[in-house]
């Protein structure tokens, strides 16, 4: 991997990381247990677009890590249930994209549903309780919101890149 490539993927993890920890002090609680909006996820849409799924899956799984690392969750119930929800999100938005199916808005979508899902799979695995299930239509739900906004701020992101680097773009 070239020295400029690894900067910039580094360089969006940054942003990813602090776009996750910003999107922890915001009160979307309120609207359902584990809700957020997503708001890192425009890295990992970006970085698929830009630079392929393998560079994608790298970013993600550092920003995951690292992020806990930095709010002290590590391995933590959150961690696994962030973990298992990006899994998830990953997998369906790399089969997305594969597919040639899917606009930036669609892969952005099945990336939020699948997130959701993982984490239902992983609340319920952890703590024995069936009835977290029932969360997830309304999950579902709330999914196809966030993911057609976190879709439209990436594909607005992508709109700015036109070949300049990744620093100049997001400053």
């Amino acid at each position: 991997m070239k020295t400029e490539k690894i900067v910039e993927l580094s360089f969006l993890c940054a942003i990813g990381i602090v776009l996750q920890i910003l999107e922890s002090f915001l009160p979307t609680s309120w609207i359902i247990p584990g809700f957020k909006i997503g708001f890192a996820n425009i890295t990992a849409l970006f970085v698929l677009k830009m630079y392929g799924i393998q560079s994608m899956w790298l970013v993600s799984a550092m920003r995951v890590f690292l992020a806990s690392l930095l709010q002290g969750t590590l391995f933590s119930v959150s961690f696994w249930l962030s973990a298992s929800g990006a899994f998830l999100a990953l997998c369906a938005m790399s089969i997305g994209y594969k597919t040639g199916w899917f606009s930036i808005l669609g892969i952005s979508v099945l990336g939020a549903a699948f997130h959701s899902i993982g984490q239902v799979l992983m609340v319920t695995w952890i703590y024995q309780q069936f009835f977290m299930q029932l969360f997830l239509p309304v999950l579902l739900a709330l999914s196809i919101v966030s993911g057609l906004c976190i879709g439209a701020l990436s594909q607005l992101m992508m709109n700015r890149w036109k070949g300049r680097k990744v620093y100049d773009v997001c400053l």
